[in-house]
């Protein structure tokens, strides 16, 4: 009898010790995300470039981007850019770019982007640099990002 209660403690301890990494994981790779206005007033307060996931809800691509490439890559995102997103399908909300109101359809298509996922790299004033399309594996992805800050870090 008392072996199957030790059996039964230790089954619940090692339960229990499963989960706590998995929250402190959780908590490491938590992302800052921005609102679009908010993402542009940052980037100039704090001399980040931005950097805009541009997605659509009926994008498989893009949910894995955001569930699998950006955590991967969290504290390179959160330490060197100012980050926000785009719903690419969205014709109606209105966002302020370069004292213009603007859906985020249009700011899109402003920035070139044709398909999603694309991710869109503003200057740290909020001027266009450039954007790539499709989906990019986080080892690819980090090399454009360490370019994009290498950039940043050049200019101060």
């Amino acid at each position: 009898m008392k072996f199957s209660n030790l059996f039964y403690l230790s089954v619940i301890f090692t339960l229990i010790g499963v989960g706590i990494p998995n929250s402190v994981y959780a908590q490491a790779t938590e992302l800052e995300w921005h609102s679009f206005e908010q993402a542009l007033k940052l980037a100039e307060e704090e001399g980040k470039p931005i950097m805009i996931d541009v997605w659509a809800p009926w994008c498989g691509w893009c949910k894995k981007m955001k569930k699998e490439v950006y955590p991967e890559l969290s504290a390179a995102l959160n330490k060197d850019f100012v980050l926000t997103r785009l719903n690419r399908d969205d014709n109606e909300d209105k966002k302020t770019y370069q004292q213009y109101r603007i859906t985020p359809l249009r700011l899109a298509q402003k920035f070139g982007v044709q398909n999603v996922p694309a991710i869109v790299f503003l200057s740290p004033e909020g001027e266009y640099l450039f954007h790539i399309s499709g989906f990019v594996e986080a080892d690819e992805l980090k090399e454009i990002l360490g370019y994009v800050s290498v950039e940043r870090a050049e200019r101060l």
